[in-house]
């Protein structure tokens, strides 16, 4: 009789650690791939006098290329064609159009957490925008407002954009720093931390 109690518990311990065994087997199974954190905000008053004119934005986008277009990056003059002055710019949709982290204004905050379930791979750009809801120009429709781009003391737009004044002269109307690439691993939860600014708006849609 003993010995069967002796067989009966070894059997019920076994059948727990398989239990335990494959309850963690799960959760490595199910390990989210993220990019999360902070997003300081300047010029928030800004804000308050936008809120109703759009929305604010949380993108990420996939790596650069620019065959198929895809990304945020460096595009050279005359890749559009003859004449056309290039730039540091998103050339495609973000990964996450479909489903952006969208903040929502609350008076006084200045810190906005975000969240962003990712797969594994390179991304050329993490950034924050302001959706115009009343401009149609796609080239104009996003003012960024700021971008991760290893440097959270100081804000960045990410985009370089030049004009042509007349007899060769180049000049650039906005020359930001790029956002930085970057790699998020198989299970790996990423912190980027950057600054913003959201008085960009005024120079954005002037």
């Amino acid at each position: 009789m003993k010995s069967n109690r002796s067989a009966i518990s070894f059997i019920m311990a076994a059948f727990a650690l398989t239990l335990l065994f494959t309850a963690c087997d799960k959760d490595d199974d199910t390990t989210t791939t993220k990019v999360y954190g902070t997003i300081t905000i300047e010029n928030t008053d800004t804000w308050a006098t936008w809120v109703d004119s759009g929305e604010v934005e949380v993108t990420i986008f996939p790596e650069f290329s620019l065959d198929p277009l895809a990304g945020w990056g460096a595009v050279p003059d005359n890749f559009f064609g003859p004449g056309v002055l290039g730039g540091t710019y998103a050339v495609g949709a973000p990964y996450n159009s479909q489903n952006p982290v969208v903040l929502t204004y609350v008076p006084g905050k200045t810190t906005y957490d975000y969240e962003i379930e990712v797969e594994p791979g390179t991304y050329s750009a993490l950034a924050i925008g302001f959706r115009h809801d009343y401009i149609t120009d796609p080239t104009r429709k996003s003012a960024t407002l700021g971008v991760y781009w290893d440097n959270e003391a100081v804000v960045s737009h990410g985009v370089v954009i030049k004009i042509d004044v007349g007899g060769g002269n180049i000049v650039p109307v906005f020359n930001f720093p790029a956002p930085a690439t970057f790699e998020v691993k198989a299970g790996e939860q990423k912190e980027l931390n950057f600054k913003a600014d959201f008085d960009f708006v005024n120079d954005w849609y002037q």
